[in-house]
Parts: C-alpha cells; structure tokens; sequence
C-alpha cells in the first residue's frame, strides 16, 4: 500500500517513468530486482508488485531498496521496518535527536557548574 500510494495512479507518467528509474538504480548498485537473472523491470513488474488483489509478487528487499531511493520518498521501506518494530530515522529526526542530545548535555553542565560553584561558598 506504501508503495502504491509513492508511485501514484497506474496511468500516471511518474509511475510509467519509475521502471526505467528503479532499473538506473539497480544498474548503478548491482542490485538483482527479481529472482530469475533479470537485473531490470518492466511496468507490467512493477504493476505487479504493486496490484491490490495479487500478493504472489511481493518486490524483493533489494527491489524495495531500488524503488525508494528511485522515489526518493522512504514510505515504503518505513512501512516494512515498522512491521517488525524498527523504522527509519530522516535526516529531520536525526537534527531533534542532536538539538535533544546537546539539551541535555547542556542541562547536566549547567547542573556541575551550580555543584562547583556551591562547593566555592
């Protein structure tokens, strides 16, 4: 459904173009997409993988991977990692998690700084 909803309605031109998209990325990092020898697919694949009413062509991991970095939009890989309790962080929560982080180391040095000072009374 994740990846239903990132690569839009079947008649779409971003969703004709994204063979040709996921296939460059396959190309670029040696990725298998399928099982047979096959190292690209074809829109009726993608179609496939993608149909509501067929779950007998699940995408491998490695043709997941191909289709969110094709995409850009990491939807679908967050919808498969949350099935197992993981998920993925973005770079947006990676910057809450510092400014968090640095908050509060911040507080804890303001706290020693108190302690020393009350230790100089």
């Amino acid at each position: 459904a994740a990846m239903r909803a990132v690569a839009g309605t079947p008649e779409g031109a971003g969703r004709k173009a994204l063979p040709d998209k996921i296939n460059a990325v396959a190309a670029m990092s040696g990725l298998k997409l399928t099982g047979g020898n096959t190292r690209s697919i074809s829109k009726d694949t993608l179609d496939k993988w993608l149909s509501p009413s067929d779950e007998s062509h699940p995408p491998s991991i490695p043709a997941l991977l191909a289709f969110v970095a094709a995409t850009g939009d990491p939807a679908p890989l967050r919808a498969m990692l949350r099935a197992v309790g993981l998920d993925v962080m973005t770079a947006e929560d990676r910057r809450y998690r510092d400014l968090g982080k640095l908050d509060a180391e911040m507080k804890a040095a303001r706290k020693r700084r108190k302690m020393l000072e009350a230790g100089l009374e």
